[in-house]
């Protein structure tokens, strides 16, 4: 009888083993390569204060363009190491670091299906304050809607296909081969001077070696208020013409401030330093007598800042003009050249009467 209860006993055990094992939650193993997610992750757009894309190449000029943040304002390294276009810059930032994809491959022989490989696709580092690397991609081909593509990381194998066509931001729109160009033109800042006209004390204009000056200075006016009569200062613009200043009309002042605080250029093409290599920079374009410039001073401010107009580029195209607090070489249109210069002549006619 008590082997009999034994083999029952025995029998119910190895019942409820078997069901234990069946009902055993199993560990499933989760393959994040199957799942969409966030391609430059733990970066944020603060934490960019360099950007570095580049084509590897053979040539002696290699395609390469730098973007360098310093305090406040990016500036483009490759481009005259003149300003750079913030929005542009933002546009990129936030595509990038907003991108998501998936794994389509993890195996470097399909590299040249994607045209990714090293010699092959468009690299890009993002770069911190000291100017050490947070993200080194490489972008291959776009996708076929082009609103898509397909990256990697540096020295890693899996390709993502993404959601974001980053290739656009840097102006490529065909396929990626021997001939792409990175076309920087769309990061360079064209405004070439943007001056706080309120700030402004004193500006003059010289137009073929005559110089015209106006400047702002405080008057007394009578305000009558509650039939009282009382006295209040008013900031006005005057002509200086020798020992006199003539009071000019407001709304003419404003327009002739709105033309010459704001100039914008057609593209960038030097930049003029202190070297050896850029001691003729000035009489080739026309800049070394100054016969033509704007000058601005600002209120509390002993530094002039000189904006030099020199010779045409082209007959009846435009000029080079010398943005001299920056040190950069512009081109303007004559447009814009008559826009500044007709007020030589206009200005000092619109006397306050």
């Amino acid at each position: 009888m008590k082997e009999k209860h034994l083999y029952y006993l025995a029998g119910v055990f190895v019942f409820l083993l078997i069901i234990f094992f069946v009902t055993k939650p199993r560990h499933t193993t989760v393959n994040l390569d199957e799942f969409v997610q966030t391609v430059v992750f733990g970066v944020s757009k603060e934490d960019v204060k360099g950007i570095e894309i580049y084509k590897e190449s053979t040539e002696d000029n290699p395609i390469r363009m730098v973007l360098r943040k310093n305090e406040d304002q990016w500036n483009l390294v490759t481009k005259f190491n003149c300003k750079a276009k913030e929005s542009s810059i933002n546009r990129l930032l936030e595509n990038l670091l907003e991108m998501t994809g998936k794994v389509r491959s993890s195996d470097p022989k399909h590299f040249d299906k994607y045209v990714i490989a090293d010699e092959q696709g468009i690299h890009m580092i993002l770069k911190d304050e000291a100017d050490k690397p947070l993200a080194n991609l490489i972008f291959g081909k776009k996708g076929e809607d082009g609103q898509s593509g397909f990256v990697r990381f540096a020295g890693k194998e899996k390709v993502y296909f993404t959601d974001k066509n980053i290739l656009s931001n840097l102006g490529i729109y065909g396929d990626i081969d021997t001939l792409t160009i990175i076309k920087d033109n769309s990061f360079v800042d064209l405004q070439a001077v943007s001056q706080d006209k309120d700030k402004l004390d004193i500006v003059a204009l010289v137009h073929n070696g005559k110089k015209m000056i106006i400047k702002k200075i405080e008057k007394e006016i009578e305000v009558e208020e509650d039939s009282i009569t009382t006295t209040k200062k008013e900031e006005v613009w005057v002509l200086l013409k020798g020992q006199k200043e003539v009071e000019l009309e407001k709304a003419e002042v404003d327009k002739f401030l709105n033309d010459v605080t704001k100039i914008r250029a057609q593209k960038v093409i030097d930049r003029i330093g202190n070297t050896f290599a850029d001691m003729n920079k000035g009489s080739r374009y026309g800049f070394n007598r100054m016969s033509n410039a704007v000058i601005f001073k600002e209120k509390g401010s002993d530094q002039q800042q000189n904006v030099v107009m020199g010779k045409e580029y082209e007959k009846d195209k435009g000029y080079f003009m010398n943005v001299q607090y920056d040190a950069l070489v512009y081109q303007v249109s004559k447009s814009i050249y008559d826009k500044i210069f007709k007020w030589a002549d206009e200005l000092p006619k619109k006397v306050k009467k």
